[in-house]
């Protein structure tokens, strides 16, 4: 259906992405993101007690006034925030990170005044969605809608709230890579307190950035496996996850804290799938799949 409504729409489409495919103004993803194979966002996963995020590219012709508007059926499931991803220069490249609030519904039109960028024909947003603790495990569903002018396009997805339930997490403050690495390099200092037993450094950057959310949703998943070692053992779950970074023991993970190129940035998504399955088997939950 979705990418029926892409076909159909001309200039304009909207598609949903992982939070590891970073689009350039001109619609196409980052190389240094780029994947053989992305991961179709159409029935995601979502633990209770912790966010989910997503962006939202649109592709929009300049002068061009739309209406962007996401919706859950039923309402008030969980609760959804917008962000504008703004881009910043780097080198010869484009790059969104910045994050703007922005309202639900929101409206736009390229060029974006406060900062122009001759020939863009895409917008970005950052989608976090968080479930209650105490919402249930169920399916539900949520749309993208993008109107221009008298035309809708829209992007549906089968969300699945499932049995996976982090703990509350503390952020603290740590030094972020920078904008212009790879979509995954914001996990690795979560990632390297856990698998290392090390600590992060440095001071929380004041202006809000998509890097710093990619860091929030793996510190939960760092909780989340955490509250796994009772059930599994520490040593299962490291064995696990340095599995899907590559790596078969800690030690040569944690000199380098990188993962080969060849894994692509959407690397990640496989080890939180891993969490999530964990958890069900943890609980004997069959309910969605």
């Amino acid at each position: 259906m979705c990418l029926l409504g892409v076909a159909t729409a001309g200039a304009q489409s909207v598609r949903v992405v992982s939070e590891f495919q970073r689009f350039g103004p001109f619609g196409e993803v980052l190389p240094v993101d780029r994947v053989d194979q992305p991961r179709e966002i159409l029935s995601p996963a979502l633990a209770r007690n912790a966010y989910t995020s997503f962006r939202i590219v649109v592709n929009i012709a300049a002068e061009t006034p739309y209406f962007l508007y996401v919706q859950s059926n039923p309402d008030n499931l969980f609760e959804m925030t917008l962000y504008k991803e703004i881009f910043i220069k780097a080198g010869d490249q484009w790059i969104p990170d910045a994050l703007e609030p922005a309202k639900i519904p929101t409206f736009g039109m390229l060029p974006y005044p406060p900062s122009p960028i001759p020939g863009q024909n895409t917008v970005s947003y950052w989608l976090d969605l968080r479930v209650p603790a105490d919402a249930p495990v169920r399916r539900a569903r949520l749309e993208v809608l993008l109107k221009v002018g008298n035309r809708w396009v829209t992007y549906p997805m089968e969300v699945r709230l499932v049995e996976a339930q982090p703990p509350s997490i503390q952020l603290t403050g740590a030094k972020l890579p920078t904008a212009s690495e790879r979509a995954d390099s914001a996990v690795y200092g979560p990632l390297g307190g856990y698998l290392c037993r090390s600590q992060e450094s440095g001071a929380k950057e004041e202006r809000l950035t998509a890097r710093a959310l990619v860091r929030r949703n793996a510190l939960q998943d760092v909780a989340l496996a955490k509250a796994l070692e009772k059930k599994l053992g520490r040593n299962a779950i490291t064995g696990e996850i340095l599995r899907r970074a590559g790596s078969q023991k800690a030690k040569d993970w944690c000199r380098s804290h990188t993962t080969p190129a060849e894994l692509g940035a959407e690397w990640y998504l496989r080890v939180r799938d891993w969490l999530y399955r964990q958890s069900e088997q943890a609980t004997g939950s069959t309910a969605v799949h």
